[in-house]
């Protein structure tokens, strides 16, 4: 006896109607196999949303420097207001000193004491750091 192989949607299991190549039984199914089978990519962009606001920050608080109080606390407080997330980087270097500076891609904070100072060395050592 011939049997045709029934095919079965990739989400539901419902059997396929239509063309032989058919995946999903419509459109619902389609994007809710999708999202299901890609969370980590959400993860990913999700991650690099909150890098890349991090990075406009750092720059805000960099060149507006006049405009802020000298007070190191005051820009860390800023900087939680505007929705930076202190938990996200991409990377710390040691500088000469020994201090630490906490980067965002090319641009970063030094922690001082309760708050922080914009690392304001040189950008060709960050640049030639991320390349190799």
């Amino acid at each position: 006896m011939f049997k045709i192989k029934a095919l079965r949607c990739k989400d539901c299991g419902e059997r396929l109607k239509g063309r032989s190549d058919k995946l999903y039984c419509d459109d619902r199914c389609r994007v809710r196999y999708f999202r299901s089978n890609n969370q980590l990519h959400l993860i990913k962009r999700g991650v690099d949303q909150i890098l890349h606001r991090n990075r406009s920050l750092l720059i805000r608080m960099r060149e507006n420097m006049k405009t802020f109080s000298t007070n190191s606390e005051d820009r860390a407080f800023w900087l939680r207001r505007k929705g930076f997330d202190f938990n996200f980087h991409t990377h710390v270097l040691t500088l000469h000193d020994g201090r630490m500076a906490i980067m965002c891609y090319e641009e970063g904070y030094v922690l001082d004491g309760n708050g922080v100072v914009p690392w304001l060395e040189n950008q060709e050592r960050v640049q030639t750091l991320l390349t190799t």
